[in-house]
């Protein structure tokens, strides 16, 4: 009576004397009277059972001991559903048991039993009449039992029944939620593609018609099943058809964020952001709809103590707030509101939802309130000599790290100037790691084995970590200065750092190609396998691949992946697909797939257009016309002397590279966005590449739709406000993106003022974003630009200019106009430049405060500098002018580096600069300002700290010996 359950239309053994005495007798020992009294059981002990007879104990044992009971003994399940085979088996020749009886409450007893794989024969068996509307209860029945079993072996029987009531499929079917229900069963356990896929084909059917009312009960298990197939354009229609009511279903409110946070992290935008805005009005206690919402925000400009209120209001115990409150924390942390990053990381720490990096970032914290004392306790920071390596955390590369050992030892050598191993050496190693690597896949896949999607998707974030954090963040230091960055800069090199990075990158690369090419690519659904994190895998591979400046390959790898896929991921790797061809400069591609790559797009082909991207030069050419210099400036050479950590002095040679100031006429100038101008035939102007290191380029805008290196796609502007009048504009107008001090005074008011002084702004007005800041606008006023020679526009304005000079970008300090605007600036601070004030003073440059490049001593190093007799500074706390007559009169200059060493600029020759940091990298950003103002520059080298390795190298914390710092600000004072 215990033997697996036997298959509809199986051979099944007579049901006779030996089944039944086999039966009497168990039931004998549970107490219980065999069903279906004496009459019957004398029928089935003959010889030759009648069919009728088996038929009657089948219907008598389900409706004694399985019809309306709960916990019925396996035994007596078990024993029904042999009862009813055994009746079926007699059955006459070409009768099926479906249309003789009981079907429903075999399937039931089965579905109880936990047998699945019987259900899912007979499903197949009967698939063509399961179609039919006379048996449609059976196959619901059947849906529900395999939708309740699930599991890989549910996957096809439940595909083909529900391929079988799709033929009958009407949108007010009443049973749409059963079979909404068994698609996202299928879409949570499928491991391999094609089953995903025709679940993404029923998405794209039933996603239109869940705008209407009472479709609450199958719209959360589509919405489920789209997310798990990462369809976007479904899910659109979903949010859309959830957000429609004015008195929303509250059980939409999980189901909404769940489409708003998979539209987020897939294919983010403005059509994205304005569904967060409305979903945060509905459901203003949804963690994941407040998250999206307070990064469309912070996008925006929202400081984050706007942010703060509704994600510090949301309930712990939601699954989705410990990820509200990372985002919080991580804001927080880079906007140096301590007190605020510290607050959201002990609640995360309050419900045991803290990772190893906010762990790291709490020790990052700590040490604005730590002596460096501190720093010998147990589990504290040490110092170590040099950067530390990226770290390799073998928890996070999970099953793949044997696989990577070969890379992890690579990369465990610091990136040094002084290294053994050349750059060439490195690529080389790199290549021998990644062979090993895909040696171990080939043996993975072979074997039938490899890592989940989720485990994949781990470590190829890790390894994107990695190859962005510690010394290999240096990957982008040599390809953005014009000029080599040597030893002088310190003690890491970018070319090593780079061959490094790039063998990391082309691991990444190599492992999405395995698990793309698995036959079981979402090995591990439904928690360690979705179509989602195969998308993130293939976003990250893109990111390699462009980072390797690899667009064609990377375009190589999405066709791939478009065939491999299908109709998963709709949505999401379209604009993959864009951004490789943007990458490659192929915007005459793109704006003929235009209407391909932006499905969801209302009138695609009319609401978009495509635009190259292009620097000075090129775009000039491209526009056929020529500038002409108002200024040109030869490289300005000078030396500064470096103290390293073991207190050895040495001199470097260096020069600041030769800059220009031009001008050029464009006759039908477009400006979007604040930041864009656009030539017809010149297209985008593009930034240098120096400052492209500062954000992706053009900046986030709802006009900007997507962006490559190479192009951007802009939503075509609704309304052009022409203008004719006669203007001057900045190349490079980005002061409300980075609204930073050195980048306004040096690259942005020194062009201005030029402009003024060589009578350019008295026949032309100048064209200026209302969007700039006090200080900004105050500093006009300070050099004399009278309001009524400014033009000035919005953010939102849609500009024709049918009349432009276009003032050449400025990336480097030109000594001519940096002299200009000190001259400037020093007579509105009442000095004289010709009769200059004795240097009197000794300023240190205090970081307070200071989260992104904290010294630890920074305390005793505020202490030291006033013991020795120097004024204790904020910068930022002055108005400019009193900063120019502060640093006018500073003999000594001493301090971290930061913007306030733009104040360089106001200083004489003859003053001392001291700065403070690490010995790892150093920019040559302030020596330019040393070099053309006559200063002594001095850098006193301090050593970085351990256990900040998931850190850029430009913003860990760092340490200085206090000893050789008193020697250093004596030296600065005059007085060594």
């Amino acid at each position: 009576m215990s033997g697996p359950a036997v298959a509809a239309g199986a051979a099944v053994p007579a049901l006779g004397r030996v089944w039944l005495n086999e039966l009497m007798a168990r039931c004998e020992r549970e107490g219980l009277a065999l069903p279906g009294g004496p009459q019957l059981h004398q029928k089935l002990s003959r010889p030759e059972v009648p069919p009728a007879a088996r038929g009657r104990l089948a219907q008598v044992m389900h409706n004694e001991w399985v019809k309306g009971r709960q916990d019925v003994p396996p035994w007596q399940l078990q024993a029904t559903v042999e009862a009813i085979e055994a009746w079926w088996h007699t059955l006459p020749e070409g009768t099926e048991p479906l249309g003789a009886g009981m079907v429903p409450a075999w399937i039931r007893v089965q579905g109880t039993l936990g047998h699945v794989q019987p259900l899912a024969e007979a499903a197949l068996r009967w698939q063509a009449q399961l179609g039919q509307p006379e048996h449609e209860a059976v196959a619901l029945a059947l849906l529900r039992q395999l939708r309740r079993l699930k599991g890989e072996a549910a996957i096809e029987p439940t595909l083909a029944l529900i391929d079988a009531l799709g033929e009958r499929w009407q949108p007010e079917a009443d049973w749409t939620a059963e079979l909404t229900g068994s698609l996202a069963m299928v879409a949570r356990a499928a491991e391999q593609l094609p089953p995903l896929q025709r679940v993404a084909a029923w998405v794209e059917r039933l996603a239109p018609h869940t705008a209407r009312a009472g479709v609450e009960a199958w719209r959360t298990p589509l919405v489920s099943a789209a997310v798990r197939c990462a369809h976007l354009p479904a899910l659109r229609q979903l949010a859309e058809a959830m957000l429609a009511f004015d008195d929303p279903a509250a059980n939409d409110g999980f189901a909404l964020a769940s489409a708003i946070a998979t539209l987020a992290d897939l294919a983010p935008g403005p059509e994205v952001d304005q569904l967060a805005e409305r979903a945060a009005q509905a459901w203003p206690r949804q963690p994941s709809i407040q998250r999206e919402l307070a990064r469309r925000r912070r996008a925006a400009g929202t400081l984050v103590q706007d942010l703060a209120p509704p994600l510090l209001a949301l309930e712990p115990t939601h699954p989705a707030t410990p990820s509200a409150w990372h985002l919080l924390a991580e804001y927080a942390f880079h906007d140096g509101d301590t007190a605020l990053a510290e607050q959201v990381y002990q609640k995360l720490a309050d419900i045991g939802a803290i990772d190893e990096q906010a762990q790291m970032r709490q020790a990052h914290l700590r040490l604005q309130h730590e002596r460096v004392a501190a720093l010998a306790q147990p589990g504290a920071a040490r110092l170590h000599e040099a950067a530390g390596p990226t770290r390799f955390d073998t928890e996070a590369l999970g099953p793949l790290a044997p696989a990577l050992a070969a890379l992890a030892r690579l990369v465990a050598q610091p990136p040094r100037h002084d290294s053994p191993h050349t750059p060439a050496d490195i690529t080389r190693a790199g290549a021998e790691a990644l062979a090993e690597f895909e040696a171990a896949c080939r043996e993975d896949l072979a074997a039938g084995e490899g890592p989940t999607t989720a485990q994949a998707l781990a470590a190829a974030t890790h390894l994107w970590v990695q190859a962005n954090c510690g010394a290999l963040d240096l990957a982008h230091w040599d390809q953005v200065f014009p000029f080599e960055v040597g030893p002088a800069f310190g003690v890491l090199d970018g070319q090593r750092a780079r061959a490094q990075c790039v063998a990391v990158l082309a691991h990444l690369v190599s492992l999405v190609t395995h698990v793309m090419h698995q036959d079981r690519p979402l090995r591990g659904a439904p928690n360690e396998g979705s179509a989602a994190a195969l998308i993130g895998l293939l976003q990250l591979q893109l990111d390699a691949r462009l980072a390797m400046r690899q667009p064609h390959e990377a375009q190589a790898d999405l066709a791939d992946a478009r065939a491999r896929l299908g109709a998963v991921g709709a949505g999401a790797v379209e604009p993959m697909q864009e951004r490789a061809l943007l990458a490659a400069g192929q915007a005459t591609t793109v704006q003929a797939d235009i209407a391909r790559l932006h499905p969801t797009e209302a009138a695609a082909a009319r609401a978009l257009e495509v635009w190259p991207l292009r620097e000075w030069d090129d775009w000039l050419r491209a526009e056929g016309v020529s500038d002409h210099a108002l200024v040109s400036d030869p490289p300005c050479p000078g030396q500064f002397e470096v103290v390293d950590v073991a207190g050895r002095l040495r001199v470097e040679q260096h020069a600041a590279v030769a800059t220009t100031l031009s001008l050029a006429r464009v006759t039908d100038l477009r400006v979007r966005a604040i930041h864009l101008l656009i030539a017809a035939q010149g297209g985008v102007l593009k930034p240098h590449p120096w400052h492209l290191q500062m954000a992706d380029f053009p900046y986030p805008h709802p006009s900007v739709v997507a962006r490559g290196a190479g192009g951007t796609v802009l939503r075509r502007a609704a309304r052009w406000q022409r203008v004719d009048e006669p203007l001057v504009v900045l190349a490079n107008m980005d002061a409300p993106f980075h609204r930073n001090y050195y980048h306004w005074m040096v690259l942005t008011l020194a062009r201005i003022h030029g402009l003024m002084v060589r009578g350019i702004l008295k026949t032309r007005r100048l064209l200026l974003p209302r969007e700039l800041t006090g200080w900004m606008r105050s500093s006009l006023a300070d050099i004399g630009l009278d309001e009524s020679r400014i033009r000035w526009y919005e953010v939102a304005d849609d500009l024709r200019l049918s009349d432009a000079l276009v003032a050449s970008p400025a990336e480097f300090a030109s000594p001519t106009l940096v002299e200009g605007l000190r001259r400037c600036l020093w007579q509105a601070a009442g000095l004289d430049p010709d009769t200059p004030p004795p240097l009197t003073r000794c300023v240190y440059l205090a970081r307070r405060g200071e989260t992104r490049r904290p010294m630890a001593e920074a305390e005793e190093m505020i202490a030291l500098a006033e013991s020795l007799g120097f004024e204790i500074v904020a910068p930022e706390t002055l108005s400019l002018l009193d900063q120019v007559r502060l640093f006018a009169t500073a003999r000594a200059i001493a301090g971290p580096p930061g913007a306030a060493f733009t104040n360089l600029m106001w200083t004489q020759p003859g003053c001392r600069v001291l700065t403070v940091y690490k010995q790892d990298i150093y920019s040559p950003t302030f020596l330019d300002l040393s070099f053309l103002r006559g200063q002594t520059h001095r850098w006193l080298q301090g050593r970085s700290l351990a256990g900040f390795e998931g850190v850029s190298i430009v913003t860990s914390p760092f340490s200085v010996d206090l000893a050789l710092a008193r020697q250093a600000l004596q030296w600065a004072a005059g007085d060594a």
